[in-house]
C-alpha cells in the first residue's frame, strides 16, 4: 500500500471514488480536542508551569524526599497528604496538579526550603498570580475538553461548545479590565495591574481559539445542513 492509500481519509477517498463522488468534497479537519489543546499552549505561562512541574518533580521523584513531604503534610495536619504528578496527555491531571499545587503552595515553599533548595518564585507576587491565573483558566479549558469528548456527537455540537467557549472568553477579557474577578475566585486579593495582565493572556486564547478554528467554522452551514440530515433519518 502506498502513502497516498494509508490512513483513514485516504480510505475514505477511496471509497468515494468507487461511489463515483468528488473526494474533493470531503471536509477534513484536524482533531477538535488536539486544536484546543494547542489553544491552551498560548496561555500556560511558561515560567509558572515550568516552576510547578520542577517542584513536583523534585518532591515525587525522589523516594525519601517523597516520604518526607507527606511526613511534613501529615505534622502540619494539611488537607491533603501529595502533590500530584501533571500527565501532558490528559488535561484533568493538569488542572487537579496545579489546583493542588496552589493549595499546597505554602507547604511546598517550607519543604524547599528545609531541603536547601529555596523556590524565589514562591515569594515572587507577580509569579503568584500566574498561577492562580491559570488555575482558574485550566479548570475551565478542562470543562470544555469533557464536553468535546463522547462517541456519538456531531462535529457542529462539538463547534458549538467552542464557540461558547469563545463567548466567555470575550466575556471574561472585559471583566478582568474592568477588576472584576466573578469568574477567577483565585485572583481575589490581586493588584488591578495584574488582572489586565490577565486580560491580556485571555486575549491570547481568544486569538488562538479564532486561528484554530476559523477554516472549522467557515464551513459550519454544510455541517448544519449535514446534522439536519443526519436527524431527519433517526427520526
Amino acid at each position: 500500500m502506498d502513502d497516498l492509500q494509508k490512513g483513514f481519509i485516504a480510505l475514505v477517498k477511496k471509497e468515494l471514488n468507487h461511489l463515483s463522488l468528488e473526494p474533493c468534497d470531503l471536509i477534513i479537519f484536524h482533531c477538535i480536542r488536539h486544536q484546543e489543546s494547542l489553544c491552551a499552549q498560548s496561555l500556560w505561562l511558561n515560567n509558572a508551569m515550568s516552576t510547578v512541574v520542577s517542584c513536583i518533580n523534585f518532591v515525587k521523584r525522589r523516594g525519601y524526599n517523597s516520604r518526607h513531604f507527606k511526613e511534613l503534610l501529615n505534622d502540619l495536619d494539611s488537607e491533603h497528604h501529595d502533590l500530584i504528578y501533571h500527565c501532558e496527555v490528559r488535561w484533568l491531571s493538569c488542572g487537579n496538579m496545579l489546583m493542588r499545587f496552589y493549595e499546597l503552595q505554602d507547604e511546598v515553599k517550607q519543604f524547599m526550603e528545609m531541603k536547601g533548595n529555596p523556590v524565589r518564585e514562591l515569594n515572587d507576587s507577580k509569579w503568584l498570580c500566574d498561577l492562580v491565573f491559570i488555575v482558574d483558566t485550566t479548570k475551565y479549558l478542562s470543562e470544555l475538553n469533557v464536553k468535546l469528548q463522547g462517541p456519538t456527537q456531531l462535529l457542529s455540537s462539538l463547534l458549538s461548545n467552542v464557540k461558547s467557549f469563545e463567548a466567555k472568553l470575550r466575556l471574561w477579557k472585559v471583566q478582568l479590565e474592568r477588576s472584576n474577578k466573578v469568574h477567577f475566585p483565585t485572583l481575589e486579593g490581586q493588584k488591578s495591574s495584574m488582572t489586565l495582565e490577565c486580560a491580556g493572556e485571555c486575549v491570547k486564547l481568544i486569538e488562538a481559539f479564532y486561528e484554530r478554528f476559523k477554516d472549522m467554522k467557515n464551513k459550519q452551514i454544510k455541517m448544519n445542513i449535514l446534522n439536519d440530515v443526519i436527524q431527519y433519518r433517526t427520526n
